[in-house]
């Protein structure tokens, strides 16, 4: 059973993520955001637990807001053959800035509009 634990709405994105997840850097692409999570598609292998850093630039109308994401693996996603194809990442609230909070709130609220 898979039992769905996040604690807000994801919106459908295609955004580039720069990580840092453990002590290994990576660039992908981020999927699916919200205000407490995201999914990052990605075949760096990562445990659940797993502190994660992500860089993004959240693309408005008067230019790009540079953001800095602080969670850990919540899920590690694989395919029926057991090839890494994700991770869910659940964000760590009090270590993100207040300025990067409002980022991602006002971009997915225009996201959702």
């Amino acid at each position: 059973m898979n039992e769905d634990k996040r604690v807000s709405p994801r919106v459908a994105v295609t955004l580039t993520a720069h990580c840092r997840i453990g002590t290994r850097y990576v660039r992908d692409f981020i999927s699916d955001l919200s205000t407490s999570g995201l999914y990052l598609k990605t075949r760096e292998p990562a445990r659940e637990g797993t502190p994660i850093r992500v860089a993004v630039a959240l693309p408005f109308s008067d230019g790009a807001k540079f953001c800095t994401l602080v969670g850990s693996i919540a899920r590690v996603d694989r395919d029926q053959r057991g090839i890494l194809r994700g991770l869910g990442v659940s964000f760590v609230d009090d270590e993100i800035a207040a300025d990067d909070r409002d980022a991602i709130s006002a971009y997915l609220s225009k996201q959702a509009a």
